[in-house]
């Protein structure tokens, strides 16, 4: 029974690990085409009617592209690290908060609309948005339901793929910024570069993503036995070569034994 229910916890944690992941996209990708990009960039959302808006950093309204941004870092490292007793609450009060939108955005009967200039994507999600927000808010709360008594736990170490996976993402951000710098506004360098973007969040997410013990576990033996047999090999070849060359000695002894002046 404790077993069924630890899975349990865990697919919830993993569904709502993907869904502020997914919440953290579009704040990760305005950050850094506002930071990038500068006045040639324009972004605007709304949030309880109200209407924010700027292009590149020009008004104060971008402190809601970097709060929103830090809120879904700050909640996906509390879930990491296992901060129950914070992940919780933070979670709660996080998705709560697009929850409290979708039930202003439902009574003012307008229509949910995405727009995106740059790849020419405009669409009507009124109803996954308000299903979305909803359904995901009442999981967060069952989640904290669960571990709201729990001990703190312990971060989960990285996998080396995990490792590699983040310094990749590292790595591109100079790509990022020669794409989203030059070319012009919507043209394709800025496609590339908002591809770029959306990938790179969407790997560093599951870069972090926290494994569980057993596949920490099942990773970490693999890697010993992988370094066992490479030791194992190189300890194995050691040998062959010492024997080798052993009897060649041996071999150039006998020889010489046999070609040394006899006395008559």
């Amino acid at each position: 029974m404790g077993t069924k229910t630890q899975r349990g916890e865990r697919r919830l944690y993993t569904v709502l690990w993907v869904w502020v992941a997914l919440k953290t996209l579009l704040p990760w990708l305005v950050f850094f085409r506002l930071t990038f990009e500068g006045p040639s960039y324009s972004w605007g959302t709304s949030y309880f009617g109200h209407v924010f808006h700027s292009s590149g950093l020009a008004r104060a309204d971008v402190l809601v592209v970097y709060g929103l941004l830090a809120a879904g870092l700050l909640v996906l490292w509390a879930l990491r690290e296992r901060r129950y007793a914070l992940a919780g609450p933070l979670l709660a009060g996080y998705l709560g908060f697009f929850a409290a939108d979708a039930v202003f955005e439902l009574v003012s009967g307008e229509p949910v609309m995405f727009r995106g200039d740059t790849l020419d994507v405009t669409l009507d999600i009124s109803t996954p948005f308000y299903a979305l927000q909803f359904g995901m808010f009442a999981l967060a709360c069952v989640w904290w339901w669960c571990v709201r008594w729990r001990a703190a736990g312990t971060g989960a170490a990285m996998t080396p793929m995990q490792k590699k996976t983040a310094l990749i993402c590292a790595a591109a951000v100079p790509l990022q910024l020669g794409l989203l710098v030059s070319g012009q506004p919507h043209g394709t360098t800025d496609e590339i570069g908002v591809v770029l973007t959306l990938l790179q969040w969407l790997l560093l997410a599951a870069a972090l993503y926290p494994r569980s013990p057993s596949e920490v576990h099942s990773t970490a033996v693999r890697t010993q036995a992988r370094a066992d047999r490479g030791r194992d090999y190189g300890a194995d070849s050691t040998a062959r070569s010492r024997n080798a060359r052993t009897s060649a000695a041996v071999r150039v002894g006998a020889s010489s034994m046999g070609t040394w002046p006899r006395s008559s």
